[in-house]
């Protein structure tokens, strides 16, 4: 089975109701669109232990346990 792409739109709209910062939504988007903490920290110019604290305080805003559960929010919700 093919993952669906989610897209910047549709993910801005779930995520509204979590009060995340800008930080926390850029990296979020980045782990639902499949990049891993360590990509995600080259890319942003910062450390893997960081990316996994942004994590932490998402998952908390987010009321889910972990990055299944968060990129579960996007599939069930996803209008396409």
């Amino acid at each position: 089975m093919m993952e669906k792409e989610i897209t910047k739109e549709h993910y801005l709209k779930v995520t509204q109701k979590f009060g995340l910062t800008r930080r926390e939504l850029e990296l979020g988007f980045l782990k639902v669109s499949g990049f891993s903490n360590r990509r995600i920290a080259y890319m942003l110019g910062i450390s893997e232990q960081t990316v996994k604290n942004h994590f932490t305080h998402i998952y908390e805003k987010a009321w889910v346990p972990g990055k299944k559960e968060f990129k579960e929010l996007f599939e069930t919700d996803n209008p396409a």
